[in-house]
């Protein structure tokens, strides 16, 4: 069995023209079953060796938060937010977890979808990269032993649990390259807050979204340089059938 934890960066819903965010990034970190306790004690470990003086239970490591010194980390110098977040992506290193993204520039998917639905129909673009991101985990489960299942799991977005729900109803059921074989149940939403696993695949979504945000020509930060190259051996980039998704999108949607 794998978990794999999913989360998104640079979610401004249906408005797509934020200058700020212009990327949207859906990120999935997979994790054997074999190594999810161990993991998670490496995180909490982590976590109270760089504040020692809180109750870890109760803090919360957000990705935009972490970077921008706010809420929880509010007043924390940034060599010590760096260092946690650097931390916690050599564990997902060491413990060779698999991370994979799909990436969608906002007013591309716009012009998309006002193409193929009109004006008057929009699409969250989680929607969108949810399919594609299935599929790649679909097929990495396929690929690394006969009976091996997994399971998603997800930050409680309830702008998008029903349609997520059916999705994962439908694509279970579909006879075609999009079928999901390998996925069970029907996904779980949950609190971010209570999840480690959850908190550390928002961290490498936001240094996914950075990567992508200076692929697109936004200057580049500093403060992203070690974070994005921590990522990298994570990565599966795997293959998605696109031509089979937006067919499929278009049926669902329409």
């Amino acid at each position: 069995m794998h978990l794999v934890y999913v989360d998104e960066s640079g979610n401004s819903g249906n408005n797509l023209e934020d200058a700020q965010q212009p990327i949207f990034v859906l990120g999935a970190l997979v994790v054997p079953e074999t190594v999810w306790q161990a993991v998670e004690s490496d995180l909490e470990a982590s976590l109270a060796k760089h504040f020692p003086e809180s109750r870890t239970s109760e803090l919360e490591v957000h990705a935009g938060d972490l970077r921008q010194g706010t809420r929880s980390f509010k007043g924390v110098p940034m060599a010590t937010r760096l260092a946690l977040r650097d931390e916690w992506l050599q564990i997902a290193g060491s413990h060779k977890l698999q991370f994979i993204y799909r990436a969608i520039v906002k007013k591309r998917y716009q012009r998309w979808m006002e193409g193929v639905f009109g004006k008057g129909i929009s699409v969250n673009p989680h929607l969108a990269a949810f399919p594609l991101i299935a599929q790649v985990v679909n097929n990495l489960l396929r690929d690394t032993g006969f009976k091996t299942l997994g399971i998603f799991i997800s930050d409680d977005n309830r702008e998008v649990v029903g349609d997520i729900e059916r999705f994962l109803k439908l694509l279970r059921a579909d006879p075609g390259t999009l079928g999901l074989d390998r996925i069970i149940e029907k996904g779980f939403f949950i609190d971010s807050s209570k999840s480690l696993l959850l908190q550390l695949s928002d961290l490498c979504t936001l240094q996914a979204r950075k990567n992508e945000e200076r692929k697109l020509g936004l200057p580049p930060k500093s403060v992203d340089d070690n974070g994005i190259a921590l990522i990298q051996p994570l990565i599966h980039r795997g293959k998605e059938s696109m031509p089979d998704v937006i067919q499929w999108l278009e049926k669902v949607q329409k």
